[in-house]
């Protein structure tokens, strides 16, 4: 048995759906909206769930009533492992955020039989129900006549909006969910295959037209919320980041390697490539949202206060984190001297965008003699000859 850790709940209970479930399959769109109030609820004990599918359904059912004998939840949770032969699988679940449209949280595989013991050995005595209409009013009536008061007051309180069994015992409750959790959280973490949404062909084309125009830099180009890089980008960004190299589907085309990072992350991602002395060019929406030039990491050539010291850089050599300096102190005596990038970019980051200025002017390319004998010439008009005039006897026909 094994746990994931923020991941996208309703994709990996798709996954069993798809594999264990021959029919009413529908039984789980019932199911995602469940997870979905669950993720927003503010009540912790709407937050855990026990998912079990079988081959003709699926249900979700909340775990404090599962712990609670008697309730609707611990009789389904039951009847299948008792009642049947079917074969279940289940889940633990624990949905905590809604991020673009997707619930993310938590899945812990359990053994459905295994557990359906477990709740029928440890399950707690019911006490009362406590039923929530529609306009907010609260019945608290006994299990066995809940149903009959609810029908009753319908009509001026609108429908049930929430139904719940209350122990006898709360303590008792909770020191088993207390001790279901600790079991689950001790499950190893599962190796996980991430797959990426497949790159279509029209974003393909925007990409190759951005990297077409930045070809020397590391693209990283937006896509569901990610800055990704593909191909020779992603092998060489992948060991800057610190991230996996995954394969990234393109329709009608071969895949290719990517990698990437968060686009609320941009500032740290970017800096990380940067650094390496590399070009970063970050494209959104067609349009440029950040750029970042190697040369402007450690400026060559710009004078800078290192410790106090007035030097000139010299060169930087990021393959062994290296910036020579020149300490221009004494004109005279020029003292030459190495530090590592990172030192030497403090001193860039304090001096702030002044050191750009310091970087000697290149000088204008020298024409020689001949060259401006030649633009001379061809910008003299082109000489026309004189007309002769004639004399008499060539004027005779």
């Amino acid at each position: 048995m094994k746990k994931y850790t923020d991941v996208d709940i309703v994709a990996e209970l798709q996954k069993l759906v798809d594999s264990h479930v021959d029919s009413y399959k529908e039984d789980f769109d019932i199911d995602k909206r469940i997870i979905r109030r669950a993720a927003e609820s503010q009540n912790p004990e709407d937050k855990t769930l026990m998912w079990f599918c079988r081959p003709h359904g699926t249900h979700c059912l909340n775990e404090n009533q599962v712990f609670i004998q008697g309730t609707r939840d611990h009789n389904t949770f039951r009847f299948y492992a008792e009642q049947t032969y079917d074969e279940c699988v289940a889940r633990v679940i624990v949905p905590k955020a809604v991020k673009r449209g997707k619930v993310f949280g938590d899945v812990f595989e359990i053994n459905y039989r295994e557990q359906a013991a477990n709740v029928a050995q440890n399950s707690v005595a019911p006490d009362h129900d406590r039923l929530t209409f529609a306009d907010g009013f609260v019945l608290e009536a006994p299990c066995r006549s809940s149903f009959d008061a609810a029908m009753a007051l319908i009509g001026e309180h609108g429908g049930v909006k929430t139904h719940q069994t209350l122990p006898k015992d709360a303590d008792a409750l909770a020191e088993v969910l207390s001790k279901q959790k600790t079991r689950r959280d001790r499950l190893p973490e599962a190796d996980r295959t991430e797959v990426l949404s497949p790159l279509p062909v029209a974003e393909l084309r925007k990409y190759e037209a951005v990297k077409k125009v930045h070809p020397d830099a590391l693209v990283c180009f937006a896509q569901n919320g990610y800055f990704e890089l593909y191909g020779k980008d992603a092998e060489k960004a992948a060991p800057l980041l610190g991230t996996k190299l995954l394969e990234k589907k393109v329709r009608g085309k071969p895949s290719m390697p990517v990698t990437g990072f968060r686009e609320s992350a941009w500032v740290a991602g970017s800096h990380k490539l940067w650094k390496s002395g590399v070009d970063v060019f970050l494209s959104k929406d067609g349009e440029t949202f950040k750029e970042l030039k190697a040369a402007d990491y450690i400026p060559v050539g710009a004078t800078l206060n290192v410790d106090g010291i007035k030097c000139r850089i010299d060169a930087v050599d990021f393959a062994v984190d290296e910036v020579r300096l020149t300490n221009i102190e004494d004109k005279n005596r020029p003292i030459r001297f190495s530090e590592s990038i990172q030192y030497v970019r403090s001193y860039v980051e304090d001096a702030g965008t002044a050191i750009y200025d310091t970087i000697p002017k290149k000088p204008a390319a020298r024409e020689s003699i001949r060259d401006k004998l030649k633009s001379a010439q061809k910008a003299q008009p082109p000489h026309t000859p004189k007309p002769q005039k004639l004399k008499g006897k060539d004027m005779e026909l």
